[in-house]
């Protein structure tokens, strides 16, 4: 039991993956990932990835949302999982929002 820890009278694995979470948790959190990185999307006016800043703010809230439904997974998975679908959650901005992601890309082009 060396990679396991006792919180709240629970063992709790500290190694856990990602692939290791139950489906409807793996998709709960994928969910949320797409929704808070839309949100500030939206809120920077931006149609690309994130900066470093930000999406250190949007993994933040979406680990304190994966902690308050008592998923546990280190914060370092969440991060990596993350960093593994910014490029899809982009795409999926544009497919999803096209008038949004246009008025956006002219606002950039005019600048």
């Amino acid at each position: 039991m060396k990679n396991h820890i006792k919180v709240n009278g629970k063992i709790l694995q500290t190694n856990k993956r990602f692939l290791q979470l139950k489906n409807s948790q793996k998709e709960w959190i994928s969910a949320e990932l797409y929704k808070l990185y839309h949100e500030k999307m939206k809120e920077k006016r931006t149609t690309r990835k994130l900066p470093p800043n930000q999406r250190d703010v949007v993994i933040s809230s979406l680990y304190a949302q994966i902690q308050n439904r008592e998923i546990w997974i280190p914060y370092s998975e969440v991060k990596k999982y993350v960093f593994s679908k910014t490029t899809k959650i982009v795409k999926s901005f544009k497919k999803q929002f096209p008038e949004l992601s246009e008025e956006i890309e002219d606002e950039h082009t005019i600048k």
